[in-house]
């Protein structure tokens, strides 16, 4: 059978199907289900009783989860349905908070939270992540091309600190082991280093 979006509905089912192996995440796999089905409204009164019961639950429980939601649905069709706007703000986020305050010198939290700043401080405390390494490449390529998109009316941030930033993507390109990866940002890297050039010539 062929419906809308099958790939996200696949994905429910995949989570749903995993969680099932953790008996305290079976509510979390309920959920999965119901809203795989469709049932939407019984899906996120399941998903309300799984937080709030995580929610009192002790840390080391909270960042088994989180670990494993996180790296389970990385890079899969529908994650925002895997972790819903209430999932990631009221247990998701502030575990990922206080994994830092616990263990500052772990890249895992700061990879998840993702922000560019979050990335850097991963590649510094893990400079060999597969993971990691191509996060930060994208996020390097993302703030790069937002400063190149307009080059007509000027630049937007730093040249000079930007043609610094593509370096370093190129040397994290070394530790991605997929080739059709390496190609492709080796390729991005360029272009956005010769937009640069061509604008400081």
């Amino acid at each position: 059978m062929q419906y809308w979006r099958k790939d996200y509905f696949t994905s429910l089912k995949d989570l749903a199907d995993a969680a099932r192996a953790v008996p305290e995440w079976a509510d979390y796999a309920a959920f999965c289900e119901e809203y795989e089905r469709g049932m939407r409204s019984d899906a996120f009164t399941i998903l309300e009783r799984f937080i709030a019961s995580l929610e009192r639950d002790s840390f080391d429980k909270r960042r088994k989860f989180v670990s494993w939601i996180l790296r389970e649905s990385d890079g899969r069709k529908g994650r925002h349905m895997l972790i819903p706007h209430p999932l990631y703000l009221r247990l998701i986020e502030p575990t990922l908070l206080e994994w830092i305050s616990v263990e500052p010198d772990c890249y895992e939290p700061h990879l998840w939270l993702g922000g560019y700043d979050d990335l850097r401080r991963a590649i510094e405390l893990a400079p060999r992540n597969e993971i990691t390494g191509k996060k930060f490449i994208l996020a390097i390529l993302t703030r790069v091309g937002h400063a190149t998109h307009e080059l007509l009316a000027g630049y937007l941030g730093n040249p000079r600190e930007d043609l610094a930033a593509l370096s370093q993507a190129e040397i994290l390109l070394q530790n991605l082991s997929d080739e059709n990866d390496r190609s492709q940002l080796r390729v991005d890297i360029a272009r956005e280093r010769n937009l640069i050039e061509d604008y400081l010539r």
